[in-house]
């Protein structure tokens, strides 16, 4: 019986200390930041809102998210812009999230073959779904359903 060879297309997003894989499906585009209306009073992690083709797109750190300290946002600094959609499926009112990167992300296809679960990784980083082994390297699963969560319970 022929296995089920159906790849799984992923974009592979370097931070500072991990990678972290998302579908491509959710990647809208990697940008340089430019500008950031920040705001004073809200979590390390939620640095502001960047402007994107017209809208306001609130702009995430990974790193903070896990209690790290990060640096300043510069105009060298890069963000992916995912869509934000649920678990479920459907759109957030919020459309879009950025999130900072380090690196320079690529995408490649896995099968199901190439992931497995990471048995001996207890990860309770908020953006994390899951953390996984792809060919033996240690990747975790972005959350984008927690991170769109995470900025409307900032709206409320």
């Amino acid at each position: 019986m022929a296995k089920d060879r159906q790849a799984i297309k992923c974009v592979i997003l370097t931070l500072r200390k991990e990678n972290v894989i998302v579908p491509n499906s959710l990647v809208s585009e990697i940008v340089s930041v430019r500008e950031i209306e920040s705001k004073d009073n809200g979590p390390d992690w939620f640095l502001g809102n960047m402007n994107w083709r017209g809208t306001d797109v609130p702009l995430l750190s990974f790193e903070a998210s896990g209690g790290e300290k990060i640096a300043k946002v510069n105009l060298n600094t890069q963000a992916v812009v995912l869509y934000a959609v649920s678990r479920s499926g459907e759109a957030s009112e919020i459309p879009y999230l950025g999130l900072v990167m380090s690196g320079v992300p690529h995408v490649s296809d896995f099968t199901r073959e190439q992931i497995k679960t990471d048995a001996e990784a207890l990860d309770t980083h908020p953006m994390v779904a899951q953390k996984v082994r792809i060919n033996g390297a240690s990747v975790s699963i972005l959350d984008v359903d927690a991170m769109v969560t995470m900025v409307a319970e900032l709206a409320a």
